[in-house]
């Protein structure tokens, strides 16, 4: 914590309220970052706090060296209903630009599948790839000492051991809690999996790194005694790890008392009733399974490891202990035709007692097996998006994988 130290501002920029308001965890946990080097941080969310008006009345009454923007969705990947954010994004960057003399920099999930093309669109001054906990602060120091770094785009190294408490205002609380009902927690970053769509690898690393369970307890109890958290959402790739650690957070909340419901993206796999029963006692109130497909051979398409029969006996064991779940499944996809889709759909048929999220088509994005083989397979023309088409596309990143298919599609979890 030496050097010179910066006054930060950090935008949530999100504005998307469908099907609820998420509350945005990683700028939050910048906001600490930024803090426990020393910084003097605000924290501004374009939901929470007002809107653009009320940014904008902000940025005329102090002057920062530095402003993150935080992008979190760059469209509603739902073929159903086709909507793009980027208007509203940069209308927050214009808002900046024309109130501020300061270095904008761009980061979150969203910005770190396009880095590129989104520097380019939004005219960032600099943009941060991955995790910020450790390049943020630096920045922030780099540019306080007057040595901005020629560099532009800065790419993180997956770490082990930088969480910390997420920082929350009491206005980003207070709203989430009151339009979405519950507040996020993650116990582990990073995904080992190869599924053909996902993005997760790419954004947190393939190499699973696990937070202590016993500060992910005290943060939940944390939330619950300061922030009123009624309600966790563990925002995990997906929770039921292969090597068992999420049991660990299971029994610390068991220990520590945290008596608040929680729910999770799980995988359909090795999921046992003694450990459902297990997540149950530490308050599993809710499972959201990635099921994504819905016979083998769309499933092997996606790249998964587990086969239907594997989610049925999950599924099975879930509804035994009377845990309330939902499926999420894509169609469309790679190895789909008119024999897998009147399987997929007979066999979505034996999971009773859930609910079942259908989506037609996929969403392809950059630096996935789904877009190389969309590429090879002559369904995508292009490898590179400019800037400009950005806005024009159906969506940002490219098109349905199926010729004629609808916009896109969404699995709802784990791996």
């Amino acid at each position: 914590m030496s050097g010179e130290r910066a006054r930060c501002l950090i935008v949530s920029a999100n504005q998307v309220v469908t099907p609820y308001p998420v509350y945005p965890l990683g700028a939050a946990c910048l906001v600490a970052a930024l803090k426990n080097d020393g910084h003097s941080v605000d924290h501004f969310d374009v939901l929470a706090d007002g809107g653009l008006s009320r940014l904008a009345r902000l940025l005329e009454g102090t002057t920062y060296t530095l402003v993150g923007v935080s992008i979190r969705n760059l469209d509603t990947v739902d073929s159903a209903a086709p909507n793009q954010f980027l208007s509203e994004i940069e209308n927050t960057v214009q808002v900046i630009r024309n109130l501020a003399q300061t270095k904008l920099v761009l980061g979150g999930p969203a910005f770190s599948i396009l880095p590129e093309q989104l520097m380019e669109l939004l005219g960032g001054d600099y943009g941060v790839v991955g995790e910020g906990e450790i390049l943020l602060p630096w920045l922030a120091r780099e540019l306080a000492a007057g040595k901005p770094p020629i560099e532009k785009v800065f790419y993180s190294e997956p770490s082990v051991g930088l969480w910390q408490p997420s920082d929350l205002t009491k206005s980003t609380a207070e709203y989430y809690l009151k339009h979405g009902g519950m507040l996020n927690v993650q116990t582990k970053r990073g995904c080992p999996h190869t599924c053909a769509y996902c993005s997760y690898p790419n954004i947190e690393g393939k190499k699973i790194r696990y937070r202590d369970p016993d500060e992910v307890a005290e943060e939940v109890l944390h939330l619950r005694n300061h922030s009123g958290a009624k309600y966790i959402f563990f925002a995990d790739s997906y929770f039921n790890d292969h090597e068992g650690r999420y049991l660990k957070i299971a029994e610390a909340l068991v220990d520590k008392k945290t008596k608040i419901p929680w729910c999770a993206f799980f995988r359909p796999e090795n999921l046992g009733r003694s450990e459902l029963r297990l997540l149950k006692q530490s308050g599993l109130a809710a499972m959201e399974l990635g099921t994504d497909a819905g016979c083998d051979d769309t499933l092997a398409g996606m790249g998964k490891t587990f086969s239907f029969s594997d989610v049925l006996k999950v599924h099975n064991n879930v509804v035994q202990e009377e845990i309330p779940c939902a499926h999420f499944v894509m169609f469309g996809g790679p190895n789909e035709d008119e024999r897998t889709l009147q399987e997929g759909l007979a066999n979505i048929e034996k999971l009773e007692k859930s609910v079942v999220f259908a989506f037609a088509g996929i969403r392809i994005l950059p630096d996935t097996t789904i877009y190389e083989r969309a590429v090879s397979d002559g369904t995508v023309s292009y490898t590179h998006l400019r800037a400009h088409e950005t806005r024009y596309t159906i969506s940002y990143a490219v098109l349905c994988l199926k010729k004629g298919g609808g916009g896109g599609g969404g699995g709802g979890g784990g791996g």
